[in-house]
């Protein structure tokens, strides 16, 4: 076969770097070199889902207590009765009983008010701004994992290059996966797996050799690509055939993209990451009903994945992530919808996941300069935290990744740490704060520890001891305030062996 035969028929399109599939009309993206070694990760899976248009947080996971989320929401908020209770605060809506189940089974975590300093309420610039991992007033030309997979294990002989790194399903291509220590993007596109074989079948790489030139080098990296795309289309295939889902999915795109994933981890795919995607959260008018659904799609999409991936017996190895580009404003507007807003609560799915809530109700007494909610987290936590214990980067690399040092949240449990130490414990930082009279101090253990919770005042005078002594692994809280102290600023100190977490805290009277 020619050159030019040879790439008319891989279907080149543009670029160098990335390949772009399809497996049942949906486009499919899979990185042009594996630079992973699956053991590294011992065959861990992340799946990200992007909620696109802005996901309202609020009528998701439920503050239904507060008077002011009814107050500010009187045609579109939720009650007591319909949502489906966490705790005696906080609720998910009614249409997520599959994803209420899983919280009920601990194999969900929520974050609360996850977002960024000096939120941009543009879909496409805060969408950017999430996939590159970068501050608000910066603009980065790669996604966060390309940069991981890109910086990881570059140039190391041993990685596997048979298996795709990454994969992307669904209609949105995402810059995630670009990565400037890459050369480009090059493109192939398939209807199905079937259209896969009946494209390969018979087809062969291009083994002429380049010249050696700046055109010729090249050209070498074009060919080599072209003959790990046939590759990539035989293994998906291959791995699409062999295994069969165990459970009926629902018949909607995002459950049929959730399908395949599941197909191709069980298969023996060694491939680490998946990105799949579901549009339509940009309610603007007439929410109610619309947004039922699309947590109903979601929920049901997603129950079912991690039914198929415990009956398939790779559970233990997979964590889904969703994402969202911003949350929507606190009230309603004049069309019985909501529009762009900022922080807004994300969800951890897994059976490795220590599932709960993560922080507390945003405080709506207490909003940002537009009305909307604070951001507590900060989504490159939760990207650090899955960077850390899913797929075991090297702390070496995380500054390559994320640009500076953010502190991960204890969202997977870590088989491998069994005493006290800085990764055994987490300390939230108070809420409210500044307070008065009394605030919320949450702790996270990962194992069974012996620990001391005490606040200091500024002379370093010791206050309170909120909590002492031995304690099983799991999340805890503590109330400090309601008494007689005066004005001023204090500091909470989580000491557990000579390890120890401090914040600081400010009582305003």
């Amino acid at each position: 076969m020619d050159r030019r035969n040879f790439l008319k028929n891989l279907g080149i399109i543009s670029g160098i770097g990335s390949v772009s599939l399809s497996i049942g009309n949906m486009p499919l993206r899979a990185f042009s070199n594996s630079f992973m070694k699956p053991e590294a990760v011992d065959g861990k899976v992340l799946v990200l889902l992007q909620l696109s248009g802005g996901n309202d947080g609020l009528n998701t996971v439920i503050p239904y207590e507060d008077d002011i989320y009814h107050n500010k929401r009187p045609n579109i908020g939720l009650g007591k009765s319909e949502v489906l209770q966490l705790n005696n605060l906080t609720g998910l809506h009614p249409s997520m009983g599959e994803m209420h189940d899983l919280y009920q089974d601990g194999n969900l975590a929520i974050v609360q008010s996850v977002g960024y300093p000096n939120q941009n309420r543009s879909h496409f610039r805060s969408t950017d701004i999430w996939l590159s991992g970068s501050d608000s007033n910066q603009t980065i030309n790669d996604g966060w994992l390309g940069r991981y997979l890109g910086n990881a294990v570059l140039d190391d002989p041993n990685f596997n290059k048979d298996h795709p790194m990454a994969v992307q399903l669904g209609s949105t291509q995402s810059s995630l996966l670009e990565c400037t220590c890459q050369s480009g993007s090059l493109g192939v596109s398939f209807e199905d797996p079937n259209q896969f074989f009946q494209l390969i079948n018979g087809s062969s790489a291009d083994t002429d050799p380049p010249p050696n030139t700046i055109a010729g080098n090249q050209l070498r990296f074009i060919k080599d690509v072209a003959a790990r795309s046939i590759r990539y289309a035989q293994l998906i295939k291959e791995k699409a055939d062999t295994i069969q889902n165990k459970v009926n999915y629902p018949n909607t795109n995002l459950a049929d993209q959730l399908a395949i994933v599941a197909q191709l981890v069980a298969g023996g795919m060694e491939t680490p990451v998946y990105i799949t995607s579901m549009g339509g959260f940009d309610t603007h008018s007439n929410q109610l009903g619309r947004h039922s659904n699309l947590l109903n799609t979601l929920s049901e999409a997603v129950g079912a994945f991690q039914q198929d991936l415990k009956l398939l017996g790779v559970d233990e190895r997979v964590v889904l992530m969703t994402f969202s580009e911003f949350g929507r404003t606190v009230e309603q507007n004049g069309s019985q919808g909501t529009d762009h807003g900022s922080a807004a609560p994300l969800f951890v799915i897994g059976k490795n996941v220590n599932g709960g809530i993560f922080g507390s109700n945003p405080d709506l007494s207490d909003l940002d300069n537009s009305g909307d909610n604070k951001y507590v987290h900060d989504f490159r936590q939760v990207y650090s935290s899955l960077l850390r214990d899913q797929l075991a980067i090297d702390p070496e690399v995380m500054n390559n990744v994320l640009f500076k040092e953010f502190e991960a949240l204890p969202l997977i449990s870590v088989k491998s740490i069994t005493s006290g130490g800085p990764q055994a414990f987490t300390l939230d930082q108070n809420y409210p704060n500044p307070f008065n009279p009394s605030t919320q101090i949450n702790y996270t253990l990962r194992v069974p520890q012996i620990i001391s919770l005490k606040v200091f005042d500024a002379t370093g005078a010791e206050v309170v001891t909120l909590d002492k002594g031995y304690k099983e692994a799991g999340l805890y809280s503590a109330t400090f305030g309601a008494g007689n102290y005066p004005s001023g600023v204090y500091f909470a100190r989580l000491v557990s062996g000579s390890y120890r977490r401090t914040i600081k805290m400010t009582l305003v009277k």
